[in-house]
């Protein structure tokens, strides 16, 4: 029996899975690294872990990353810089002896949700990551579009006011519309607040936690508009840690959504992941089985 091994790795948790035949099983979940060396000592410890769980030996290593990388070199990854520069790959590779693929974690999302989440039978969806960032992927006919550099669908970057300056490190919508922009807003307050807070405050009615998540509604429906007009999709995934609070900001998201698509496009269903956690982990493992033919561009 053949076992591939998927990692999604972010800026704090390592969340590792095994896929054997049609079948994906969670792996445990570790705190992200230190350091580069530690990283890939985590990595073979796991390896290890899932080849003796199972008996059998892992043949393919899929690994998804936020950020951009060419196939030697990881170019810029953020919360994990000690992985820039970096073969990760062919270091993995010369460790264990296997294959190893590098993908953009939303991207791989996309693809465990796909494949074994809320977007089965679909060939045409995107997927937003609203966290501490806001990422994205898009599926055309059944393929990811991977772009030049493995970042196509940074959907941070939409900007809904060319008045606004750019960012290079945080694009308009991620700076106003994520988490971070959430935490942001209630460090401003007296008493300072967390993101959390202010989804809870939100929750009980509370005048500026609504304020605040109803204006990150609004403005991640008007950038999903933009985006779905573009692409005439089937389906938007939300994932990401924001996407568990949606109660406190759908219905203004819903109504901008609307409000900005062209003529049809309002109809596309939004949906919340149904792997949460796991889904870029399932991508990882799909990546590994499948290789380059989940990619187009």
């Amino acid at each position: 029996m053949i076992v591939f091994f998927g990692i999604d790795a972010g800026g704090t948790k390592l969340q590792f899975a095994a896929g054997i035949g049609k079948e994906v099983f969670a792996g445990e979940k570790v705190a992200t690294p230190g350091s580069y060396g530690q990283f890939l000592d985590s990595a073979e410890e796991q390896f290890l872990k899932l080849e003796e769980r199972f008996g059998e030996k892992i043949t393919e290593i899929g690994i998804g990353l936020p950020g951009t990388f060419t196939a030697e070199k990881i170019v810029w990854v953020p919360n994990i810089a000690y992985l820039e520069g970096c073969d990760l790959a062919g270091d993995l590779r010369s460790r264990f002896g296997v294959e190893v693929f590098i993908g953009n974690d939303a991207q791989l999302a996309l693809i465990g949700e796909v494949w074994k989440g809320v977007g089965r039978g679909c060939s045409n969806a995107i997927l937003m990551s609203i966290g501490t960032g806001i990422g994205g992927a898009i599926m055309i006919d059944g393929k990811v579009v991977r772009g030049r550099r493995g970042a196509a669908g940074a959907f941070g970057w939409v900007n809904l006011d060319a008045g606004v300056r750019g960012d290079k490190n945080h694009g308009y919508l991620e700076a106003n519309a994520s988490g971070s922009a959430i935490g942001v807003a209630g460090l401003q307050q007296h008493p300072p607040l967390t993101s959390y807070e202010i989804v809870e405050k939100a929750r009980e009615g509370e005048e500026f936690g609504v304020k605040v998540m109803k204006r990150a509604g609004h403005l991640l429906g008007a950038g999903l508009a933009s985006i779905a007009s573009i692409l005439d999709t089937e389906m938007i995934i939300l994932s990401g840690g924001l996407s568990k609070e949606i109660d406190t900001f759908q219905d203004s998201m819903i109504a901008s959504f609307k409000e900005y698509t062209a003529p049809g496009v309002e109809q596309v269903p939004i949906v919340t992941s149904k792997l949460g956690n796991l889904s870029g982990a399932y991508g990882a493992v799909r990546m590994a089985q499948v290789g380059g033919d989940l990619w187009t561009g």
